[in-house]
């Protein structure tokens, strides 16, 4: 009676086992990218960039995988993913997602933080991924990032640590900093900004340059044909206008972030001088009910000593003078547009004896009414008279 039990259960067994194995469990399409742009048809288009990994066949840890982009228009992220599941060849997956990029068109609608809600747990994709607006067509603009050499954009993702670490000339933001910066307003957002080479400078909305250096306006053409500098202005969670490359770096020195990065000097009796600037030591911010001063000490390097035509003390006035307009004239263009991206509310929240007071007072709409007295301290590496040759 045992022996015929044990029959019966292995009969039973046997549909289960053949369904399990017709599941390719081991195989997957990883979402690396993900874009969302204004739909034609329904409300958004979802652009994805996938790596087809079948781990689990090839027995090699990462498995050998094609990138391919998909899309699709729907209501929500969810319903995108559940529309292109029927016609994909394996389940999606968002664990390896690294990127997620927005239109400037809906994050100028105000739109991300609605769709960056919620969803997002549901599909696991991680809190860490970085940001970035992105000016044209989504689909044209991932394209453009990628290369024969580089199919998955992991250039870009370099390109956002470099230029920010190493340029200042954009800020990387996580999705968990961004929604955070939506909510409580004490700091606002100022995500990398990038565009399809080609098109011509994008206005910053500081002015002030000739050619503001903003991604899309970069003067050369290589392989890739999106280009990524600058930082795309947020008040709350409506973006509001771009700074350029150079004045996305003045906001990180006030900010505290900046460690190196490269400045022009415009001359009225001659061509641009052109230096490298280090941090010093931290910004110190004081804070007043009203007003806000900052005092920075930077490190400047000429590229060329021998074509500085002035004293040692001259040029340190000049650098020191051009920043220090610089920064006000940002600071103005922004605060003007209720945009916090100085971050002046981290220490004006203390003015307020609850976080409901915070809250009824919205502090970045009267960031208009504040004086701003920007203090630089310029030390020269190399004076132009005794230039050091390397």
């Amino acid at each position: 009676m045992k022996r015929l039990f044990c029959s019966v259960l292995l009969l039973l067994l046997l549909p289960l086992g053949g369904c399990l194995q017709g599941l390719p469990l081991d195989k997957y399409c990883y979402v690396l990218d993900l874009g969302v742009e204004r739909g034609e048809t329904l409300p958004y288009r979802f652009v994805f960039l996938l790596n087809e990994d079948t781990a689990g066949e090839e027995g090699e840890e990462g498995g050998r995988g094609q990138v391919s982009m998909i899309w699709a228009e729907e209501r929500t992220l969810f319903s995108a993913v559940e529309a292109l599941s029927g016609a994909l060849p394996a389940q999606l997956s968002f664990e390896r997602t690294t990127l997620l990029a927005f239109s400037r068109e809906l994050a100028e609608s105000g739109e991300m933080g609605t769709l960056t809600a919620g969803v997002l747990g549901r599909l696991k994709i991680r809190q860490n991924v970085r940001m970035l607006v992105i000016e044209e067509d989504m689909r044209a603009a991932f394209q453009g990032f990628v290369s024969p050499a580089d199919p998955s954009m992991s250039r870009l993702k370099t390109n956002v640590k470099l230029y920010a670490e190493g340029h200042g000339y954009v800020e990387d933001w996580g999705l968990s900093e961004m929604r955070e910066a939506f909510r409580f307003r004490v700091g606002d957002a100022l995500l990398p900004y990038a565009a399809l080479v080609g098109g011509g400078p994008t206005a910053d909305m500081a002015g002030g340059q000739v050619y503001p250096y903003v991604g899309g306006g970069l003067l050369g053409e290589g392989q890739l044909k999106t280009s990524l500098c600058g930082g795309a202005v947020f008040a709350g969670d409506r973006m509001v206008g771009v700074l350029s490359g150079q004045h996305t770096m003045l906001v990180l020195m006030v900010k505290g972030t900046f460690q190196e990065g490269h400045l022009t000097l415009p001359q009225e009796d001659g061509g641009p001088l052109e230096m490298a600037l280090y941090a010093v030591e931290p910004p110190k911010r004081i804070w007043e009910p009203g007003r806000f001063t900052c005092r920075l000490t930077l490190e400047a390097d000429m590229e060329d000593p021998l074509r500085v035509e002035m004293d040692e003390k001259e040029l340190i006035r000049r650098i020191e003078t051009y920043l220090s307009k610089e920064l006000t004239r940002v600071f103005r263009a922004t605060a003007d547009a209720g945009a916090d991206v100085f971050c002046l509310g981290r220490e004006a929240i203390r003015d307020y004896a609850a976080w409901t007071a915070w809250q009824a007072a919205p502090f970045p709409q009267r960031l208009g009414e504040v004086e701003a007295l920007f203090q630089v301290r310029v030390k020269l590496s190399h004076s132009p008279r005794d230039p050091a040759l390397e």
